[in-house]
């Protein structure tokens, strides 16, 4: 927005009025500046954004623009406000007190933002007026990187030793997050310089952490499955994986990583950005490969239209790209701002969002028995692909947006991928349009059904839904579960309307006759079916766990219940707490899961499955109880592969884990053990050589493997 638009009050800050509340004036601003911290602090501390980025883009343009016009107010209002100073100058959000503060060697600062190529042209003049060249100098080389939509993370090594991983959060402290940032693939615990040595000196390498877009799908695909609440988007789904108490839920994100910077760098010897990059990828750093040379800004702006036309390709979130100076040393002279570096600055995406209408809303039962609200909209194209559903996740979701259908609605894809319904264009309402009432009967089966107080899900709570039941044998002969090919919804349906079946078991009671005299049947198709569903029948036991279709049981958790307790029978026997003992799962899935298997439903249906013949097979390696409750970290070279050691740990009941946290009982260290010797050394955790280890072994009665 036009600075010009806010004029400066005559007599100076110093004699504004608080209570001057008009469009530009100093209420304004106050106000404007409190909703700016209250974005902040739900972005950056909290992992929940409540607009979306184009939209605090522009409120925070806005608010520079009124700062720039009236010197003195922003000081005057993070006075009022209890801040350190404006938000449009904050740098992340203050560190979680849930995490062990620390303190950056180096600022990590954010960056300035263009959103059009004049705006890229002026940055570039004021980059040249800040090195004493002419405004209209343009020999400058620039490296192109993309923004990619994450968590920043800061990497501390000393003496080519990994020291800790951070946070930025505020840019000067961030929260201590070590354990949970060695479960992201490709980080190295220790870096070599040319020769193969240590490096001296401290190094910091800056990057950002983020959950790839199909990862962000798959997790919320199996969410929905679940019941469990879903995420917002993939950065939402990066931050939170991180600021997990328990580095083993951090892991199960799948998170990975991009490195394109370094704080100090002592012993890098690297003169540009270029260089840094080539370094960084040397030491075993992911880094972009979209990054490039550039000369001059026409060059930058052409790079800034390539990205923009391919970022449906990217394998994650970006929300633009940067533009760095090449030179080092050129970064030095130029310097920074109170929150920017000068030689630096961030060319957003334009943000791709459309109006549609919404005609209607339907209402899907899952096999869960939870109601999930379905959007019907006027298709559109939205970033290459038509849209016309988006999913409303549940009651709340819907009165919260007031959505009322007839509305003009502006969706935007979540992730790149996932239709959302932004918000509503309420001055487009239909005069007649009525608020959406959410059902209180199932509108499968009529009966009434529960909201549960804990997820906000409204669930049935007929076992004999027929919804309920098609869903559920749907997902009990997918690929993930018992894998039963050639049984798909068309047949399901066929099934169960007629009467054939009327829960998963039955399929086993199916003749050759029956499927062949069945619509689209025939006695080779009928053949297939049989020969698969005996197949089936010694399946692993996972598999049937997982196509049982309890809730918060998906084919993670599945493996983990079939490794722990060996036999279904063993399982249904098992108590909350015993369930609640399996690594990764706690309190919460041990009672669902034990109360579960002891209502009638699922104990009819298991008798059933057993009287036809299903016999699924325990896992190949049984865990044994004689390492129950010892955490295991592995570091350093060693005689034996470490998958072996590992395997051998876990068979007899040990966790083994990436990180050296309080919790670890043993780390098992050989030769250039590194960094993890040295943080079981601070916490006092027991070190085991590889004759220690087979002491314990021996001890607890373990068989060490050759």
């Amino acid at each position: 927005m036009d600075q010009a638009e806010f004029a400066p009050l005559e007599n100076g800050p110093s004699e504004c009025d608080p209570s001057e509340n008009g469009p530009g004036g100093y209420g304004d601003y106050l106000a404007l500046s409190a909703e700016i911290a209250r974005h902040n602090r739900a972005y950056h501390e909290q992992d929940a954004p409540t607009i979306p980025d184009s939209e605090y883009d522009a409120l925070v343009r806005r608010l520079r623009g009124l700062e720039a016009a009236n010197p003195g107010w922003a000081a005057q209002a993070a006075q009022q406000l209890g801040a350190d100073t404006s938000p449009a100058q904050a740098v992340g959000g203050a560190p979680s007190t849930a995490f062990q503060p620390v303190s950056h060697p180096t600022p990590m600062t954010s960056l300035d933002n263009a959103f059009d190529d004049a705006e890229l042209s002026d940055w570039r003049e004021k980059l040249a007026r800040s090195l004493n060249l002419p405004p209209e100098h343009d020999d400058f080389v620039f490296t192109g990187e993309l923004k990619v939509d994450g968590l920043s993370v800061n990497l501390y090594y000393k003496g080519g030793q990994l020291q800790w991983a951070a946070t930025r959060g505020n840019g000067s402290v961030g929260e201590l997050v070590t354990a949970q940032v060695a479960t992201v693939p490709g980080i190295p615990t220790v870096l070599k310089n040319l020769t193969g040595e240590l490096p001296g000196g401290e190094i910091e390498v800056r990057g950002e952490v983020y959950m790839s877009r199909a990862d962000f799908a798959a997790y919320n695909a199996q969410a929905e499955e679940l019941g469990t609440p879903l995420l917002k988007n993939p950065r939402n789904g990066a931050a939170g994986a991180l600021r997990q108490k328990d580095p083993e839920v951090t892991r199960t994100r799948n998170l990975k990583a991009v490195f394109y910077a370094l704080g100090k760098r002592d012993g890098v010897p690297a003169t540009t950005q270029g260089e840094v990059l080539a370094w960084l990828n040397a030491q075993g750093f992911s880094i972009s490969r979209y990054s490039e040379q550039l000369a001059g800004i026409d060059a930058a702006a052409d790079y800034h239209a390539r990205m923009t036309a391919q970022r449906q390709s990217f394998e994650f979130d970006a929300d633009g790209t940067v533009f760095k100076l090449d030179s080092l040393r050129l970064q030095e002279e130029a310097g920074f701002t109170s929150r920017a570096p000068r030689w630096a600055i961030a060319y957003k995406f334009p943000v791709e969002e459309v109006e549609t209408v919404l005609g209607s809303i339907s209402v899907n039962v899952g096999r869960t028995g939870k109601l999930t609200p379905l959007a019907h909209l006027s298709p559109r194209l939205i970033e290459g692909s038509t849209v016309s559903k988006a999913t409303l996740h549940n009651e709340d979701f819907v009165r919260d947006l007031d959505l009322r259908v007839g509305d003009t609605v502006v969706v935007r894809k979540s992730g790149g991928v996932i239709p959302q319904i932004m918000r509503v264009v309420k001055e487009k309402r239909p005069s007649d349009a009525q608020p959406f009432v959410f059902p209180d009967t199932c509108p499968e089966c009529g009966q009434p059904v529960t909201r549960d107080p804990e997820d906000a899900n409204t669930y049935c709570t007929n076992p004999a839904c027929p919804a309920q039941t098609y869903k559920l044998v749907e997902y009990f002969v997918s690929r993930g579960a018992m894998d039963i090919a050639g049984v798909g919804s068309k047949l399901i349906a066929q099934l169960l309307t007629s009467g054939l079946i009327h829960d998963a078991a039955d399929l086993y009671a199916l003749d050759a006759g029956t499927l062949a005299g069945l619509e689209r049947g025939g006695e080779k198709k009928a053949g297939n079916i049989l020969a698969e569903l005996e197949a089936s029948k010694t399946r692993p036991l996972w598999r049937l766990i997982n196509a049982l279709g309890l809730d918060h049981v998906g084919e993670r958790n599945a493996r983990a219940l079939a490794g722990a307790f060996g036999t279904l029978d063993a399982l249904m026997a098992a108590t909350p707490e015993q369930i609640e003992a399996v690594p990764g799962l706690g309190k919460v899935i041990g009672a669902s899961v034990a109360v579960a298997l002891k209502t009638d439903s699922y104990v009819t249906l298991l008798n059933k499955l057993k009287a036809a013949g299903v016999n699924p097979q325990a896992e190949e390696v049984r865990r044994g109880e004689q390492l129950r409750g010892l955490n295991f970290v592995i570091t350093g070279s060693l005689g034996r592969p470490r998958d072996a050691i590992k395997a051998e740990l876990e068979a007899a009941g040990g966790r083994v884990t990436g990180s050296v946290t309080g919790k670890t009982s043993y780390l098992i260290a050989g030769e250039d053990a590194g960094s993890k010797l040295t943080r079981a050394q601070e916490l006092g955790v027991d070190v085991l050589d590889e004759a220690g280890l087979a002491a314990l072994l021996a001890e607890k009665g373990v068989e060490e493997q050759g």
